[in-house]
């Protein structure tokens, strides 16, 4: 009986030590259900706040390639091909504008949540990649703008330097010309001096647009002062030239008297008088003919006499006088009252 009773006990015994095993087990499995559990969620939670910040850093990246792109077509926008020195360029910042466009914004997924790790990690690999293209997009557009930059400074320097060289040529001439035809030569000295330092600038490979413009302002002022000087000796030599005319001219018209010398004749202090003894006396407006071998008299020759010598209308000849003297020394016989000629 007694052995039963042991028996029995042992059976109970086992019996209880499998439930509790059962028990200590369902346990086991509960824990380990609720640690992945947790750690799902910790994951997922983590995940999104991760997801979270990259977006807003994408948010930020999208805002300064906004900027960028609005930079880069405002230049476009000013920029003439005639401004730059390799167009090229243009082009290319123009492409780079157009994929910086197609980037622009942040991507966004619906399945981003915190309790899709799966779905909240595709996301934030989505964003991760936006946010280095549109990283690189901004770096190539700036690199664009940059070349463009550099092409617009290299075109207006080869201008200035083209310039600079214009005017050295110009004013290389003008030193060779200008000799012996300025007022004042040191200003010839000053523009040889202006011309060297001029060469030096537009040598240097260094030399940039302030420099070369800077070297043909003082260059233009050089020359600007020879061309003064030349303006003003031509000028003061114009005036003397024009003052010794002046004299001579008034020596000409200011002589106190006039000899005109043809068949004889002669005029002096405003008598005329004829190298075969005639004359004529202005202040007595009478013609003296004197006594010669050919019997002649102041009234005529061989017993002619002018005062008995009448026209058609009774008026008699009228006496030779200034009026009727030339100065080839012929005498013009005037007319009788009536206009007919003797």
């Amino acid at each position: 009986m007694r052995e039963s009773r042991d028996k029995q006990a042992q059976k109970n015994t086992k019996h209880s030590n499998k439930n509790v095993i059962i028990a200590a087990s369902a346990i086991a499995a509960i824990v380990v259900i609720t640690g992945i559990g947790s750690g799902y969620a910790y994951a997922s939670n983590s995940a999104y706040g991760s997801y979270e910040s990259r977006v807003e850093s994408a948010k930020e990246v999208d805002s300064k390639l906004a900027k960028k792109i609005a930079e880069a077509r405002t230049l476009v926008k000013a920029t003439k091909e005639a401004d730059v020195l390799d167009k090229t360029v243009l082009d290319a910042l123009t492409k780079s504008i157009k994929t910086g466009e197609a980037l622009k914004g942040v991507p966004a997924t619906s399945h981003a949540t915190k309790w899709n790790l799966w779905g909240t990690s595709k996301a934030k690999a989505s964003v991760v990649d936006d946010i280095a293209k549109a990283d690189d997009s901004i770096d190539a557009i700036g690199k664009a703008i940059s070349k463009v930059e550099a092409s617009k400074t290299a075109k207006q320097v080869k201008d200035a330097k083209d310039t600079l060289n214009k005017t050295i040529s110009d004013a290389e001439t003008l030193y060779k010309d200008s000799e012996g035809k300025v007022q004042d030569n040191k200003t010839r000295e000053s523009l040889k001096t202006a011309i060297d330092n001029a060469k030096k600038t537009s040598g240097d490979k260094k030399a940039d647009v302030k420099s070369l413009t800077a070297a043909k302002d003082t260059l233009s002022k050089a020359v600007k002062s020879v061309n003064d000087s030349k303006n003003a000796k031509a000028q003061a030599d114009a005036q003397k030239q024009a003052q010794e005319q002046a004299q001579v001219q008034a020596q000409s018209n200011g002589a106190s008297s006039e000899t005109y010398s043809n068949s004889g004749y002669s005029n002096s202090g405003g008598s005329y008088s004829n190298n075969g003894g005639g004359s004529y006396s202005g202040g007595s407006s009478q013609y003296t003919q004197p006594q010669n071998s050919n019997n002649c008299t102041q009234y005529g020759c061989n017993g002619y006499d002018y005062r008995k010598d009448f026209d058609s209308a009774g008026g008699g000849t009228a006496p030779i006088t200034k009026d009727n003297i030339n100065q080839d020394g012929s005498i013009t016989i005037g007319g009788d009252s009536h206009g007919n000629m003797w």
